[in-house]
């Protein structure tokens, strides 16, 4: 167990795997959690005492009823879910569904379990911790600049010219998910530095202090800033520094800031602030959260399902959100309590608050003992809580979230006397440790599989990619698929094949893998879209009207396949219906695309219509 917790807590957040799996920054992370649950419950099997003594105080047996309910709520609602798949394995973007939020739980409650009542343990792992923050900002600071041997920077650049902004992921997928997760380094490294005073422990920590505040603003992220400042001020309150130095920090700070904000290297981090400036209000955040909200009123008690908010919140986006946003996906509610509800019910969301409050009672209480690394711990965690109310958990910012809670709440645990556990209980956590295991090998063949195929398209070679395509679709069932990718990229291939029967092959596929993506809830919409413009090439408006009503039903407030659906009826002059069709799309498109306005001023001149 010491190996595992510690390689846990350091490798989640920084483990990728390019070219050798298709979601190489997610897959790779949930996979290790589902290892590190399995390790857990092998050790809870053999040392059950070891959860016993973490329970053994208030805030500590708190802490497994809240988790234990998560868990129970998790199940129970996806067990619920019109979209079981789904909601077991989660969505391909972030995986997750209820085995992986289950996972990261057990995980981190037996990890906790592990460290709880021991000072070195802790101590342990939270240098596990830091070191991790540190390479992880290294490598976000090194994106910043271009320098990236593993990622493309295109993947991570946005706009044009002089306001072209990056926003590095580092190995989190997301610059958001990057900046949320260095808050932990950041104030478990203050507490290190604190508690060490010198050595080693405290250079550790006071460089992935610096590094990490550094990444974080880099990255852009507007959450974590705001968070970031919330977590220092929560730390002074702690650290207590003397006032001249303070000053003198605070303005060694804003100076080398500004200096760096005006240097030709800041010229990208100006470009961030810019866009910034041009959306105070935070993009979508405010509309989306009103419509989460009307989402969630529909199923109060049981939600939608774990990570099912993508496949069932195009049913309740409002127009004037869709109008705001008018080709926007919108994949989860930006924030954690919110997505709790909206997918496990008014439960959920109260068990997930439960660990939290559990966590700062803790953490607070830290204050009077005068802990440095616990007083670090709590400024994460609260600074963590305000991060999240603006992005989503994904499994490694999960993981952390209840490891930190956990081991504030496991604060003054005692070691308990190693006593031999019962037979029964001791076969069922070795079952779990068994089915955990079992689900990380399933997640990451199939992922692997995926990446085969993409390997072989890339290398120019179709044939050998289609049955490394079969085999993936083969392994379905493990919930990982990319079948609108794969469409894109076979409906490519046809179109650079001369070979005639080979285009056909080809187009087949394409057409096949479309055809599976309007069945997954996750990509319906865009499976059914996908679909009418392959109907359109061979010229069948049958199946395009089809198709595209098809789309619409999944989610009426998209523009693009009423002013598709516009011109196909104008096509048959079905005009009344065709003016209707794009009359609708002109309004949720908002004017932003001026053919869509065009559109309908072509309908009503030619068909004689008012205008």
């Amino acid at each position: 167990m010491p190996i595992a917790a510690l390689a846990t807590s350091f490798l989640i957040p920084l483990v990728i795997a390019p070219h050798l799996l298709f979601y190489y920054d997610i897959t790779p992370k949930v996979a290790l959690i589902f290892m590190a649950a399995a390790a857990g419950l092998a050790f809870v099997s053999f040392r059950f005492d070891s959860l016993r003594s973490f329970a053994g105080t208030s805030l500590g047996r708190w802490y497994v009823v809240a988790a234990a309910a998560s868990v129970a709520i998790c199940i129970l609602a996806a067990s619920l879910s019109a979209n079981r798949s789904l909601a077991w394995n989660g969505s391909n973007w972030r995986r997750y569904g209820a085995l992986t939020e289950c996972a990261s739980i057990v995980a981190a409650v037996t990890i906790c379990a592990y460290v709880a009542g021991h000072a070195s343990r802790l101590r342990a792992l939270m240098q596990a911790v830091c070191a991790a923050g540190l390479i992880a900002s290294l490598y976000g600071i090194a994106q910043y600049f271009r320098w990236d041997p593993f990622q493309s920077p295109a993947a991570y650049e946005a706009g044009e010219g002089i306001f072209k902004i990056v926003r590095p992921p580092s190995t989190m997928g997301h610059a958001d998910y990057f900046a949320a997760f260095l808050l932990w380094p950041v104030f478990v490294g203050l507490g290190l530095m604190r508690e060490s005073r010198r050595g080693f422990a405290s250079i550790l920590g006071i460089s992935a202090s610096v590094a990490g505040m550094a990444a974080i603003i880099l990255s852009g992220s507007r959450g974590a800033t705001i968070a970031l400042g919330a977590g220092l001020c929560l730390a002074c309150l702690f650290l207590r520094p003397k006032f001249r130095p303070l000053v003198a920090g605070l303005a060694l700070a804003a100076l080398s800031l500004g200096a760096f904000y005006l240097s030709p290297a800041g010229a990208r981090l100006r470009a961030r602030v810019h866009w910034i400036g041009e959306d105070r209000a935070g993009g979508a955040r405010l509309l989306l959260w009103r419509d989460s909200l009307r989402m969630a009123a529909a199923k109060p008690l049981t939600g939608f399902g774990p990570d099912n908010f993508v496949s069932e919140f195009p049913r309740f986006q409002s127009v004037e959100l869709a109008r705001a946003y008018p080709d926007f996906s919108h994949e989860s509610p930006h924030n954690i309590f919110l997505d709790s509800l909206t997918e496990e019910g008014l439960g959920g969301m109260l068990a997930l608050a439960a660990i939290a409050v559990v966590g700062l009672i803790a953490g607070a209480r830290s204050f009077a003992s005068g802990d440095a690394m616990q007083a670090g711990a709590f400024a994460g965690l609260a600074a963590t809580l305000v991060a999240h109310q603006f992005i989503a958990f994904t499994a490694p910012t999960a993981f952390y979230f209840y490891l930190g809670a956990g081991l504030l709440a496991g604060i003054g645990a005692k070691p308990a006397p190693s006593s031999p556990n019962a037979p029964g209980l001791r076969w069922a956590t070795l079952a779990g440790t068994a089915l955990f295991a079992a689900l990380a090998f399933r997640l990451v063949a199939a992922d692997a599989m995926l990446a085969t195929a993409d390997r072989r398209l890339n290398a120019g070679n179709p044939r050998a990619a289609a049955e490394a395509y079969r085999a993936a679709l083969n392994r379905s069932w493990a919930g990982v698929s990319a079948d609108l990718y794969f469409s894109r990229r076979w409906a490519a291939a046809s179109q650079e094949t001369k070979d005639v029967p080979s285009r056909l092959y080809y187009l087949q596929i394409a057409v096949g893998a479309a055809s599976l993506a309007a069945r997954l809830p996750e990509q319906r919409q865009n499976g059914w879209y996908t679909l009418a413009i392959y109907a359109a090439s061979r010229q069948d408006p049958v199946a395009v009207e089809s198709a595209l009503r098809s789309t619409i039903a999944a989610g009426s407030n998209w523009y693009k396949p009423h002013w598709a659906l516009a011109r196909l009826l104008f096509a048959e002059k079905r005009w009344p219906e065709s003016q209707a069709e794009a009359s609708l799309a002109l309004k949720l498109n908002a004017g932003k695309d001026p053919e869509v306005a065009s559109t309908l001023s072509n309908i009503s001149s030619s068909g004689g219509l008012p205008r």
